[in-house]
């Protein structure tokens, strides 16, 4: 287009017949290496933008399981110190066990040990009893013979101070 009309005329017939149809297809080749530029553009873009959310992801999931690695340390610390709490407990318990196992020897020991007491005094008390009964039975037999020889006494008294009255009468 010519504006300041310095260039001669413009033919627009021989323009639109023959020049036209090549600008036409040069434009429509521009264009297409134009949507090929902007859409390799978009799609660097694109590309950019999924480095960056996958580094944000990335990231995420870094913390993630850093956040997930330290509960599981502390896990395992609390279950660690469940242990050590149970061994010890476990071991409290068998101390006291065996404790009490020999403290039950100990007394079933002295429970034999009074028993064999308990079983001497007893023979020790049948015997006394038997002596018993027989010095109960001599005691009755020499109680029998004093009251026998008692009133054989008090007879001869009795007739010997019959006689003695009998002479002083």
């Amino acid at each position: 287009m010519n504006i300041s009309n310095d260039a001669p005329a413009m033919n627009y017939v021989d323009y639109f017949t023959n020049q036209f149809p090549k600008d036409l297809a040069q434009m429509a080749v521009l264009r297409d290496e134009l949507a090929t530029r902007q859409g390799a553009l978009t799609a660097a873009e694109d590309a950019v933008a999924d480095r960056k959310k996958a580094a944000q992801e990335l990231e995420a999931a870094k913390k993630e399981a850093e956040a997930i690695r330290a509960d599981a340390k502390k896990e395992q610390d609390v279950a660690r110190q469940a242990v050590l709490e149970a061994t010890a407990k476990a071991q409290k318990l068998t101390d006291e066990a065996t404790a009490l196992s020999e403290e039950s020897i100990r007394r079933e020991q002295a429970v034999a040990a009074r028993e064999k007491i308990v079983m001497a005094k007893e023979k020790t008390l049948e015997s006394s009893e038997f002596e018993l009964v027989a010095a109960q039975k001599a005691l009755a037999n020499d109680r029998e013979a004093l009251k026998n020889e008692t009133t054989a006494l008090e007879i001869r008294v009795k007739n010997f101070q019959a006689k003695v009255a009998a002479l002083t009468a």
